[in-house]
């Protein structure tokens, strides 16, 4: 990658025109301020940055300092998504007995981090990346310090729900910072490198959770300590950066928007920035998106244990006030919201759209599957902790292996449609295998979840394809609201899987193991029910644990099936994506590089005409016509 360079007069003056600059958030009257701002910002950025590499050792001190950081904290984040929700969730919950409100969990979980993220990403905005960084980090230890340390059920998910604001600032700025840096040729590669720390930290999971045996606190609390020393001194070069940056007159990566826009930071106080970035982000649209997704969605994980199931009075009024909610939350959005969540931009964005059909439903499908999935592999094999930890983590795994190589495969063929269908594809046939034809159990053979999980492995083809598709579709100013508006969306369908997961569980797991166990005592059901550790305590061959894997066969069987059938949804929605050319431009809707300047584009887009393969040259006219333009239209 090129050193960023100070643009010469002529550029200067370019840049300062209102026309190459389109806003996503601005009316027309105030698109020439918004152009100047934003090319003031750029240019100081740029001249800071020459400063930096070119300072010798002190520039790159800071530089390397930042790279480590980050790098180290990320991963040990690797560590933290790989086992806190797969794997210590299952083993706090149970220790609660409570391990069927585990979907309830990471429903509520999944929507506090879907609406932090938008909320997060203002807040660097008004005020600096360092101080939000260390906003982010609170809530992150504060968040596993009460989770490891709760003696009860509600104390441990207030805990999940702060830590789940956390990880939301964590893992939000990385997408940001490649796609600033990267052009479409090497956008896919670049962002599935930075899931690459997984490929370590799966197979060392597997000896930290087998050493703690179930010990979750300790598993818990170690992020709270480990994740701190690590980004301290990223906090800190940022800071160092941001005072430099002003010594010297000059703006930072590290500055507040104000900062880096240009624009005077003494003519707007702290708190009118703060009533300002409200506005910008919406934020009472994202509370009632939050509060009515809550109601909508918590009932079906907590009914079972409620008095009366649906009978009982708080589950009708969170169902009625839940869609009530939402209703709420449209008619805000298209008559009142002075900056709506999604614009008339997004919404006649047909790469956006598609990208958040895509990304939600297919995030939708995979929670229905995995919220109960190590339950289940816990359950029904005598493997050892370390195996089974090992065996869940082989999707993960090999999504962050096969990343990398489809960013390298669209560097060598511009495109990436096809590489979505086929990726989709492979999705639907892994959940197909889960399930046996004609009992409708999800599989118990070795051999075929193994070749599940690998299959799953290929819908990366997918996930980098939509992060480079619905990033390529607009300019560089609103790729950041893209990201965040699409991260928002399938955090949701997550949240939305876990619901239905808990759903089906909740409703069949009871009466399946009583069908299974009918001459155990009920008492004892209750406690096999709500505690895993509780089943795994009987040996493979007794009576009790075969009974129990019937039981989990049978139910996540249906668990398998609906999974399966959401999955075909993204596949249909790929065939609406467009198939932009991938080559040297920031984005396709400028044709801009990096420096903002025009460069040139061979897309090698084919006329109608040239569209038809020689041999299909015989078909009849109105065949080939009919090929000609759906061709053409797949390319488009």
């Amino acid at each position: 990658m090129s050193h960023p360079t100070q643009l010469d007069s002529h550029e200067d003056k370019k840049a300062l025109e209102p026309e190459t600059v389109p806003s996503l958030h601005r009316d027309d009257a105030s698109s020439a301020e918004a152009a100047q701002e934003k090319s003031l910002g750029v240019s100081k950025v740029e001249a800071f940055n020459k400063v930096l590499y070119q300072s010798g050792r002190s520039g790159k001190l800071l530089l390397w300092s930042l790279a480590v950081s980050i790098g180290l904290t990320m991963f040990v984040y690797a560590f933290d998504q790989g086992i806190t929700t797969t794997i210590f969730s299952p083993w706090a919950t149970s220790s609660f007995g409570k391990h069927a409100n585990l979907a309830a969990v990471s429903t509520a979980s999944q929507i506090i981090r879907a609406i932090s993220k938008p909320f997060i990403g203002k807040l660097a905005d008004i005020t600096s990346r360092p101080t939000t960084y260390t906003v982010v980090l609170v809530f992150y230890v504060v968040g596993f310090v009460v989770a490891a340390s709760a003696q009860t059920f509600a104390a441990y998910t207030v805990g999940m729900a702060f830590t789940a604001a956390g990880k939301s600032g964590l893992d939000l700025l990385s997408d940001i910072i490649v796609g600033d840096l990267t052009v479409l040729e090497w956008r896919g590669f670049f962002g599935a490198v930075l899931s690459v720390p997984f490929l370590v930290t799966v197979p060392i999971n597997g000896f930290i959770t087998e050493g703690l045996e179930d010990n979750w606190r300790w598993g818990m609390g170690m992020f709270a300590i480990m994740v701190p020393v690590l980004l301290l001194p990223a906090i800190a070069t940022l800071y160092v950066m941001q005072f430099r940056g002003k010594k010297l007159g000059m703006v930072t990566m590290a500055g507040s928007k104000n900062e880096r826009t240009g624009v005077d930071g003494q003519s707007r106080t702290w708190w009118q920035s703060l009533k300002q970035g409200v506005i910008e982000i919406d934020l009472f649209g994202l509370v009632l998106l939050g509060f009515g997704f809550s109601m909508l969605l918590l009932p079906f994980t907590l009914r079972k244990a409620a008095v009366g199931g649906w009978k009982n009075p708080s589950m009708i009024a969170m169902l009625v006030t839940g869609p009530v909610i939402l209703g709420l939350f449209l008619l805000w959005e298209m008559k009142f919201a002075p900056k709506p969540l999604m614009t008339r931009k997004i919404l006649f964005n047909r790469a956006v759209i598609a990208s958040i059909i895509v990304s939600s439903l297919s995030q939708l499908a995979s929670s229905v599957r995995n919220t109960y999935f190590y339950s289940y592999i816990s359950v029904i094999t005598p493997w050892s902790t370390y195996t089974q930890t090992i065996f869940v983590g082989i999707t993960t795994m090999g999504l962050c292996l096969v990343g990398p190589i489809v960013g390298l495969i669209q560097r060598r063929t511009h495109r990436y449609k096809s590489l979505m269908v086929f990726g989709n594809s492979c999705r639907i046939i892994a959940y197909g295998i889960l399930v046996v034809g004609g009992s409708n159990e999800m599989t118990r053979s070795t051999a075929r979840l193994t070749v599940a999980q690998l299959m799953f492995c290929l819908s990366s083809f997918s996930v980098v394809g939509v992060r480079v598709g619905s990033q390529a579709s607009v300019p560089h100013e609103d790729m950041a609201s893209v990201i965040a508006i699409i991260s928002l969306w399938s955090t949701l369908g997550s949240s939305i899987g876990g619901a239905i997961a808990a759903a089906i569980w909740t409703d069949m797991m009871p009466d399946e193991l009583a069908r299974q166990l009918p001459d155990v005592a009920a008492a004892t059901r209750t406690k096999l029910y709500g505690s895993i550790t509780a089943i795994t305590k009987y040996s493979f061959d007794d009576p009790v644990r075969q009974g129990c894997i019937r039981a989990y066969a049978v139910v996540n069987g249906h668990i398998a099936i609906t999974a399966l059938c959401l999955a075909t949804i993204p596949l249909i929605a790929t065939f609406y994506m467009p198939n932009f050319y991938l080559g040297k431009q920031q984005n396709a809707v400028t044709g801009t590089g990096l420096d903002g300047e025009k460069v040139a584009v061979d897309d090698g887009n084919r006329t109608e005409a040239e569209v038809l393969p020689a041999g299909e040259e015989s078909a009849p006219k109105g065949q080939q016509k009919l090929i000609q333009r759906l061709r053409v239209l797949y390319q488009k």
